[in-house]
């Protein structure tokens, strides 16, 4: 095949970051790998993640960048999302349509890709560049489930409507999702979620991936026998939605046989700690650097995600990936990812149905290793089979010489 020349655009792209900005690093990386003229255009706070790196134009850090950032720290999480993100989203878009028709007159860029923003709703600055473009994956569209609906409030909500009312009225007025070649959603909830006016084909192609298995899953060490400790371990942004105090209301009633470890940081991790006081068998461990946390999964016997609203759940393939079983709720993105056997779901009926549900199928884990084994091959596997970055890639090289021949 043609060597292509390459265009990623992304808000953020990270090497030292979970979430999103993960995404737009690892197209980056590996279509360099496959040996073709890739560039990325990203913001220049995430310039320390690309250290000795070459073919990356920044965006300046502007002065309305840093009041719009200093805004949203005053606001909840989620409002700021809805708000001042948005707000500063469309500075650095307007930002990238221009360093981007510098870089495509000045590369002979071929065809250009924006994985992130994942939002199906995000407008896109990326037309009238006189190249193909391919926006996503795309992940989004989800809710809280109705028994969690109250976590949302009156005020989230309602700017939550009006945003994505409007949506559809901002993506005909900045409208490169309305012409983009082609738009790719991870499943049918976010296809029917994008801007209900778009001229391109839209296709699904999960969003995140795994780096690599481990090879030794065989070799790993599980405890033999209940009295012998099981880590049971948690990795993700402290944030009200991940619902990380239900795995307390499971803790409580074990004793210390069964640990459970928390890696992350974020605005609740103070809260999170204090509810916690008390619980002998709950550390935290604060944030884990990306390159460092395969070693984090390999000392775990379980993964629990009991997060309400979840789009993807990439830390969910990485435990996979690892050879852990895992258990999480039944809505967005966790539902997605676990095949049968590879882990259990719990519905979001309710807090305490879920904290039962948590409690019954980490203590029969914990009281079964050999169990624990099988369910581990079983995720590794099914890892291998349908959730490689290696295999992604070729799929979406794939898609840019079937888009560049159109």
């Amino acid at each position: 095949m043609k060597k292509l020349k390459i265009l990623i655009v992304c808000e953020h792209a990270s090497s030292q970051f979970g979430g999103e900005a993960m995404l737009p690093f690892k197209y980056f990386r590996y279509l360099q790998e496959q040996k073709h003229d890739v560039y990325l255009l990203t913001h220049t706070r995430a310039r320390n993640s690309f250290n000795g790196m070459r073919n990356i134009y920044f965006i300046p850090d502007t002065k309305l960048h840093i009041i719009m950032y200093k805004i949203g720290k005053l606001l909840p999480d989620r409002i700021a999302l809805l708000t001042t993100s948005i707000l500063s989203q469309f500075v650095t878009q307007v930002y990238q349509w221009v360093y981007a028709r510098r870089i495509i007159k000045s590369k002979n860029i071929d065809i250009i890709h924006e994985p992130a923003p994942v939002s199906p709703k995000q407008t896109s600055m990326m037309f009238g560049l006189g190249v193909p473009v391919i926006i996503g994956p795309m992940n989004g569209g989800i809710n809280f489930p109705n028994a969690f609906n109250y976590m949302a409030g009156k005020v989230e909500s309602f700017i939550q409507t009006v945003v994505r009312f409007l949506s559809h009225v901002f993506n005909i007025l900045i409208p490169g999702k309305l012409l983009a070649s082609r738009l790719i959603v991870a499943n049918p909830r976010t296809k029917l979620a994008l801007p209900f006016l778009h001229f391109g084909q839209v296709i699904q192609i999960v969003e995140n991936a795994a780096d690599q298995v481990s090879e030794k899953i065989e070799q790993k060490v599980f405890a033999e026998n209940a009295k012998v400790k099981t880590h049971v371990l948690f990795v993700g942004r402290l944030v009200d939605w991940k619902a990380v105090d239900i795995l307390f209301d499971v803790f409580v009633e074990f004793d210390d046989s069964i640990h459970l470890d928390i890696v992350g940081d974020g605005p609740e991790m103070t809260k999170l700690m204090e509810q916690a006081k008390g619980l002998n068998n709950v550390t935290f461990h604060g944030w884990v650097e990306h390159s460092k946390i395969h070693q984090v999964y390999d000392k775990a016997d379980i993964f629990v995600l009991p997060s309400v609203r979840e789009s993807g759940g990439a830390v969910i393939l990485e435990a996979m990936a690892r050879g852990v079983p895992v258990i999480a709720t039944e809505w967005g993105g966790p539902a997605d990812y676990i095949a049968e056997g590879t882990g259990y779901l719990i519905k979001p009926t309710s807090r305490q149905y879920m904290v039962d549900g948590f409690r019954k199928h980490i203590e029969m884990l914990a009281n079964d290793p050999k169990s624990r084994r099988l369910m581990g091959n079983k995720a590794r596997a099914h890892i291998v089979e349908h959730y490689l970055w290696e295999s992604k890639i070729k799929q979406m090289i794939q898609l840019y010489h079937e888009v560049i021949a159109e």
